[in-house]
Parts: C-alpha cells; structure tokens; sequence
C-alpha cells in the first residue's frame, strides 16, 4: 500500500489479549506481514507485559521500541495508534489524539463509554478516531450502509450470539475451556453472560442512529432462515415494537452478522422475488463470518486511503451498557472485571441510563459498593464509588459536560 510514497507507522498500545478474547499478539504479527506499514513502539504499563508481547508475536525488539511510560510513548512519530487494552486505555486514547495522531480502539467497554468524547477530542484535534474494522459493529454497519444507499428500508439489524444466555456464567466455569483455546477464561465468560454482545450492539446503535426496542434487546433463539419472521413488526407476526431497531438472536446466525430489510416500492419488492430473495415483505441481508483482529487492518487503509473512520460514534449516544449484579452483593465489597463474579453488561436506553443515575460499565470495575445490591438489580451511582486511579471518573464527568453543552 503506497499511500504518498511513504511507510505508514504503527504504535500498539495492548495486553496480549485483546478485551474480545482475541489475540493482539496475532494482529501485531500480521500488521508486521504487511508491505509498507512498520510498527515503531510498543506500550504496555507493566514491562514484562510489554515483552511478552514483543516475543510472542516475533517482532524484534532493535526495530519496535518498548514503552511503559504513555507521556514518552505518545511522543513517538507514528502515523497512528491500535489500542486493545482496557487499563489506561481512556488517556491513552485521549493523549493520542491530542498529539494529532490517528486511533484505531479495539477495546469495547470504553467505546462504549467514552466513544463520544474520542470523537469530539478528534476532530478537535484534526485527528480521526474509530473503532477496528471486523467486529460485529463495523460488519454490519457495512450492511446497514448498502441499504441506506439503495433506500431499502432497515427494520431490524444484528448479530448472533454463539451460545446460550448465561447471565451467571463466570470465569471459573471456563478455566478448561480458556485452557484448549488459549484464551482468558474471562473473556469467555462475557460472551457467555452476554456482556460482550450488550457492548459490541449498543456500538452498532449509536453508530448507526438505530436504538434498541427495548433494554437488554429480545434475544431470540433463531435461525438464518427466520430471521425475515421474527425481527419484524409486531403487527405482521415479528417481535418488534418499532424499527429500524438493533438487536441480536442467539442460533445458527453466529458468527455472522444481518440486517433485516424492505421496500415501500411494489416493483422493488417483486423484483426481489424474481431475483429469488426469500421472503414475501421483508428480506434478509447476511453475511456468515466476521473476522475480528483480522480484518482490522482495513481501518488503516480507510485512515490513509480515504481519511475516514471506519465506525464511530454517530451523535450522542442512544445505547449505553450498565451493569446488573450478576449475585447479591454486600457494602464494602470491591467489584471485579467483566467475565467475573461481580457482574454483567446490560443494554439500556441512554436517555433512561441517564434519568436513572445508572453507571456506564467502564466504570463500574474495581468499584467499591456503598450499599448492598440484589442479583439483576442494575449499579447506579447511589450503588458504588467508582475507582478514580484510572483517570476514568475524570473522563466521565468532562464527557458529561461536553454532553450537555451539546444540547
């Protein structure tokens, strides 16, 4: 890729595991595969962390300089920099930015709480925030763009999830699992526990401008070939109360990712039956894979090539994730990770997060509860005194104000 006659350079800023349970230690190895991009800086707060990753993904360490410091790290002269990691990740991402660099996130929780002030400190900044290409979010996204394109009408759009809905599941329930796979038990545990699906969803909605039908979404179990019959209207046989609307099913449609459309053009609807597109009023889009970590190399092109994210936040936001107690849990006790013991994602409505005080997930980690809380009631702020070492309370509350003063 030879964009101005010049190497495009990389800083990677992540754990060896990305907050998808997906390896950034394997995306490192393939971004150095890759003719014209060079990666010049490693971060990581903890060293042995950071040469872990630098071993395992087979870069050698007189070409990529290693950083635990992010004032020294920042300073480096990279093109852009992929974040996968959650610990610092919010002033990573924030000093970028403020140094003109361009972002790729591959990190969920904070998109989810903090994607709106990325974006504002990006164009700001003349820089360009996104959220990494393959994901669920930005493969649909693409589908929901065909159809905005063609003015084919969205009703519902989503993903499957690949196993039953656990809201108890925990990370000790996978420790064989996440043995066999190489992968974080805990990671396997928030796909389990939905937290992962409530994330990478409420990306897609506020990206899209699509809200959800409801808090948590349906859910259904369905197949590929009902997704036509179920994620439609009430009114014609479906599930849904309004559209276009976001959601997700749980059967054979994971690990590929739909969108559930129509037409108000009779024509357009005959010659979609012509065309042997099966339904009689509503038609299905899908695309069976999604690649993950793969594919997210596709962001820096659409950086480079065409100086545009991949997926960001639309607006303000129109989804947020909170957090439901996965168990009854008693004052003074510290809150764990997601994948834990603590609790799990929740999709909401963001006007009813706000009406109700609730906190963003990203900050409930390592929250210290003030007052006992019952299994599935949802964290507010009356519930915990969120941790403030991570900058993260700081964040927040700049983000609030920015919020308001967009009013």
């Amino acid at each position: 890729m030879h964009v101005n006659s010049r190497t495009i350079r990389l800083g990677i800023a992540g754990s060896v595991d990305t907050d998808t349970g997906q390896k950034t230690t394997t995306l490192v190895r393939q971004l150095d595969s890759i003719k014209d991009i060079r990666i010049v800086g490693l971060y990581n707060a903890d060293m042995a962390e950071a040469e872990n990753v630098l071993r395992l993904s087979g870069l050698k360490g007189e070409n990529v300089k290693v950083f635990t410091e992010l004032s020294d790290f920042v300073k480096v002269q990279q093109d852009m920099v992929i974040v996968t990691e959650m610990d610092s990740a919010v002033a990573l991402i924030i000093g970028v930015l403020e140094s003109g660099k361009h972002v790729i996130n591959l990190n969920a929780i904070t998109e989810c709480a903090f994607g709106f002030l990325y974006k504002k400190t990006a164009e700001k900044h003349k820089s360009i925030y996104t959220v990494g290409a393959g994901d669920e979010p930005a493969v649909t996204l693409d589908l929901i763009e065909y159809c905005r394109k063609l003015n084919l009408t969205v009703i519902c759009a989503g993903k499957g999830k690949n196993n039953p809905m656990n809201v108890r599941a925990n990370e000790d329930d996978f420790i064989d699992q996440g043995r066999q796979k190489n992968v974080n038990s805990r990671s396997l545990a928030s796909f389990v526990d939905g937290t992962k699906t409530m994330l990478e969803m409420a990306i897609l909605s506020n990206s899209s401008g699509f809200p959800i039908d409801q808090a948590g979404m349906h859910g259904p179990s369905v197949d590929v070939e009902a997704l036509n019959k179920t994620f439609i209207p009430l009114s014609d046989g479906g599930i849904l109360k309004s559209f276009p609307v976001i959601d997700f099913g749980i059967g054979n449609v994971a690990p590929g990712v739909f969108v559930v459309f129509t037409s108000e053009q009779q024509s357009l609807i005959d010659e979609l039956q012509y065309l042997k597109m099966k339904g009689q009023k509503y038609f299905v889009l899908y695309k069976p894979y999604h690649l993950g970590n793969i594919e997210s190399p596709l962001s820096i092109y659409d950086i480079v090539e065409k100086n545009k994210a991949t997926i960001a936040i639309k607006g303000k936001y129109i989804t947020m994730v909170v957090a439901k107690a996965k168990k009854d849990l008693q004052k003074g006790q510290r809150i764990d990770t997601t994948g834990g013991f603590s609790f799990y994602g929740f999709a909401v409505p963001a006007m009813e997060a706000e009406n109700h005080n609730m906190v963003p997930l990203a900050l409930i980690e390592k929250s210290t509860l003030k007052k006992d809380i019952k299994a599935d009631e949802i964290f507010t702020f009356d519930h915990v005194d969120p941790d403030a070492s991570g900058k993260l309370v700081d964040a927040w509350i700049l983000q609030e104000r920015m919020l308001k003063e967009a009013h």
